[in-house]
């Protein structure tokens, strides 16, 4: 969830939570013998507010994680039907996250990582993916991400020179 998305369910709950505050009184109004006190109707309200915050929340990340199953089933289909061999090895890609961009990333074998090459990763499998993604409604090219190994101490001193 970004931080529009945060505040304008805040702001959804503020104002269903002023709603229900004010209906709840004109309603008390009406019938006397109900009445309670402005302060446990605008605790009823607070309650109302954060239920229909966690409601737009739980919603917006359903809707998200169904989102990416749906594609991520999609793009594994294609993979194993088009790419059998590298799948068998443990190779893969996954579906990171989804915004106007598609977060793509190779998935590799017993935790290797880059700078391990990765079968898929090259210019004919990207123009596949892409127009995969278009073909389902996702516009524009994914963006590629690759888990990296940490370098060990030789490499850092390679690469630094000495302490």
């Amino acid at each position: 969830m970004t931080h529009s998305d945060f505040w304008l369910s805040v702001l959804a709950s503020i104002v269903a939570a002023i709603l229900v505050a004010v209906a709840a009184k004109i309603t008390l109004e009406r019938w006397k013998q109900l009445a309670i006190g402005f302060g446990a109707t605008g605790f009823v309200a607070l309650i109302v507010g954060v239920i229909i915050f966690a409601g737009i929340t739980v919603t917006k990340e359903v809707s998200a994680h169904v989102a990416r199953s749906s594609l991520q089933d999609k793009i594994g289909a294609y993979t194993k039907g088009h790419y059998p061999e590298d799948v068998k090895k443990g190779y893969g890609v996954e579906v990171l996250e989804l915004r106007e961009r598609v977060f793509l990333g190779f998935r590799y074998p017993d935790g290797g990582a880059y700078p391990s090459p990765h079968p898929l990763s090259n210019p004919i499998f990207d123009a596949e993916i892409t127009k995969l993604l278009n073909d389902n409604g996702f516009p524009g090219n994914p963006v590629w991400g690759y888990p990296m190994k940490p370098a060990t101490a030789e490499q850092m001193e390679k690469l630094l020179g000495p302490k």
